[in-house]
């Protein structure tokens, strides 16, 4: 998809916005990995992991954010 076949309000010749395409893409991936986290198990091991490293804060040195990244443990 290129940007020439928008116009000057971002809209196509179909009359759809380009931030419609783009919500399109975002709710599809939402789905899909909404979907893996309650059925993959590798999948929600993951998230967990990436969730606890983002629950870091900055009062904490990033060595406990890579402590918590390698710790297994799923509360």
């Amino acid at each position: 998809m290129s940007n020439f076949n928008f116009n000057n309000n971002g809209v196509d010749k179909s009359g759809t916005h380009w931030l419609q395409y783009a919500a399109f893409v975002v709710t599809a991936f939402a789905i899909y990995f909404f979907w893996a986290f309650f059925n993959d198990a590798n999948f929600h091991q993951f998230s967990v992991k990436i969730f606890k490293f983002w629950n870091c804060n900055g009062y904490n040195p990033l060595s406990y954010c890579v402590m918590r990244w390698k710790v297994d443990f799923i509360p």
